[in-house]
C-alpha cells in the first residue's frame, strides 16, 4: 500500500509540474522576432494596421538613430533614438507583450512627442523583436525592468540626458513594466500609463481563461516558473513600484478592454491614492484595449504633452 501511495504522489507531482511546464510555455511565450504585420514600420514611415484607418504621416520622425543598449546580464537591446534637444523632456516608450519597437503603439506616441520637441527612445524588450533572444518567454516584468533600467542608464551615460528629464510611457504590458521599474530606479520622474495590468497573479488567471485554460492553473504555472525557470513572476509588483517611486502619473483606460480588464486601472488608482501619488486620470467607457491614441489622437497628444512638460524639468 505504501508503494502505491508513493507512486500516486509521484504521479501527482509529475502531472502538476508537467501542467505547469505546458501552460507556462503557452501563456508566456513570445516570438523572439518582429511581428510580421509590423516589419515595415519605422519611425519615418509606419502604418496603424488594424488599429485605425487614418493617415499618421504627420507623426513620422525623419531623423532617428538605430542603437544597441547593453544590459548588466549580457542582453543586447535593439532600439531607436530620436533626439531634438538634450535639455528637453525625454520619454522612453515601452511596448506590449509579443510586440516591439515596430508597433504603432510606441511609434505613434513617439511621433506625437517628438513633434512637440521631446526626445524619445523606444526599444525591443529581451525576447522580443530584434533584441537578444534568451528563452522565448517573458518574465512578467521581472527581467524586463532591468531592460528599462539599462535604457535609462544609457540615456544618462551615453546621451548626457539629465535624469530629472526622464519619463516613461507604456501601453499594456509596457505600462506594467514602467510601473515596476520605479522599484529599482530613482531616475524616473513621470509616467504615462495606458491600460495597464496591475495585479499580475489576477492577470495570469484572466489570461488563462482568455486562452481557454482554467484560471486555477496559475498555481502550477507559478510554481513551475519558480522552481525550474528561477523566476518568481510576482516578486516585484506594480504596487511595489508605485510605493517606491511615488511619481506623478497620467492614466488612460479603455473601460471595454477584454485583454486587461478595467479593474486593474481601479487598483492602480487605489494604490496611487494610498501612496499620495499625483494622478491625471482619463477613462473612456466606449474604448477597448489601447485604443485611446488612435481614436482621440489630438486629445491624447495634448494631455500627454502637457503632463510631461509640467512634471519634467526643461
Amino acid at each position: 500500500m505504501r508503494k502505491v501511495i508513493v507512486g500516486i504522489l509521484f504521479f501527482i507531482i509529475i502531472a502538476y509540474f508537467g501542467i505547469g511546464f505546458y501552460v507556462y510555455g503557452e501563456s508566456v511565450a513570445v516570438p523572439c522576432a518582429v511581428v510580421e504585420s509590423e516589419k515595415e514600420n519605422r519611425p519615418d514611415n509606419f502604418t496603424l494596421g488594424e488599429k485605425a484607418d487614418w493617415d499618421p504621416s504627420k507623426y513620422f520622425v525623419q531623423d532617428y538613430e538605430t542603437v544597441l543598449i547593453n544590459t548588466n546580464d549580457d542582453v543586447v537591446l535593439s532600439g531607436w533614438w530620436m533626439e531634438t534637444d538634450k535639455n528637453a523632456p525625454t520619454i522612453i516608450g515601452l511596448h506590449g507583450v509579443t510586440s516591439g519597437k515596430h508597433s504603432p503603439d510606441v511609434l505613434l506616441v513617439g511621433g506625437m512627442l517628438v513633434s512637440e520637441g521631446f526626445n524619445y527612445l523606444t526599444f525591443d524588450f529581451r525576447d522580443h523583436g530584434e533584441s537578444t533572444c534568451e528563452d522565448g518567454v517573458h518574465s512578467a516584468g521581472q527581467k524586463e525592468i532591468y531592460d528599462v533600467k539599462a535604457a535609462i542608464d544609457w540615456l544618462i551615460n551615453e546621451k548626457d540626458i539629465p535624469s530629472e528629464n526622464i519619463g516613461l510611457h507604456g501601453s499594456s504590458f509596457g505600462a506594467m513594466v514602467a510601473l515596476m521599474t520605479q522599484y529599482i530606479s530613482d531616475d524616473i520622474n513621470a509616467l504615462s500609463i495606458v491600460d495597464t495590468p496591475f495585479d499580475f497573479a489576477t492577470l495570469v488567471r484572466e489570461e488563462l481563461v482568455y486562452q481557454e485554460f482554467p484560471g486555477f492553473l496559475f498555481e502550477p504555472v507559478n510554481h513551475y516558473a519558480l522552481l525550474f525557470e528561477g523566476v518568481d513572476i510576482t516578486e516585484i509588483s506594480p504596487e511595489d513600484g508605485v510605493s517606491a517611486g511615488r511619481n506623478p502619473m497620467i492614466i488612460f483606460n479603455g473601460v471595454k478592454s477584454d485583454r486587461v480588464l478595467s479593474h486593474h486601472t481601479d487598483d492602480l488608482i487605489s494604490a496611487g491614492n494610498k501612496y499620495s501619488v499625483t494622478m491625471d486620470i482619463y477613462r473612456y467607457e466606449e474604448l477597448s484595449h489601447t485604443e485611446v491614441m488612435y481614436v482621440y489622437p489630438d486629445e491624447f497628444q495634448k494631455k500627454a504633452v502637457d503632463f510631461f512638460k509640467e512634471n519634467l524639468n526643461r
